[in-house]
């Protein structure tokens, strides 16, 4: 599955999430296939999350991103919705 990230406005939109490991109001970290992003700034907030399209939609400030390797470990969500 492709992925692409997009930040217009304080809006930030990422394609291609199959999970969403951790959010926070500093960092946002997203499982994609084959590999991480993470995400860090502040003020962030969920606008929207679908796992079945794959998208991600959150606002706030963005002072930095790192693709990664593959990550591990429990989803965020549904550690949340349990």
């Amino acid at each position: 599955m492709a992925h692409s990230f997009s930040y217009i406005n304080g809006e930030i939109t990422v394609t291609g999430v199959l999970d969403v490991k951790e959010f926070g109001s500093t960092e946002i970290l997203a499982a994609l296939e084959g590999e991480s992003l993470s995400i860090k700034g502040s003020e962030f907030k969920i606008i929207s999350v679908d796992l079945k399209e794959g998208r991600l939609i959150a606002t706030g400030k963005v002072s930095s991103m790192q693709y990664g390797g593959g990550l591990t470990g429990g989803s965020f969500l549904r550690r949340l919705f349990k």
